[in-house]
């Protein structure tokens, strides 16, 4: 079986979007990384950041983990 997973991370913060897909070895890492980044950018812990989204999946597309969005105030 295929270990590998990937981490789908999209944020907006002051009006522009930053996204990507980060390739994790294991469903633990991913899974860390996915709760880490909620953390850091979502449910108002990063005032500049008002809107953040992120879900895992594995090496056929399927979805693991997610999707969790958190919408803050607009800009």
């Amino acid at each position: 079986m295929n270990e590998t997973y990937f981490l789908h991370q999209v944020k907006k913060t002051k009006g522009a979007y930053d996204k990507g897909i980060v390739v994790k070895d294991s469903l633990a890492s991913a899974k860390q990384s996915y709760h880490a980044y909620l953390g850091a950018y979502a449910y108002g812990n990063n005032e500049e950041t008002n809107y953040v989204s992120a879900c895992i999946t594995d090496y056929y597309g399927k979805v693991i983990v997610g999707p969790e969005t958190w919408i803050g105030e607009e800009d």
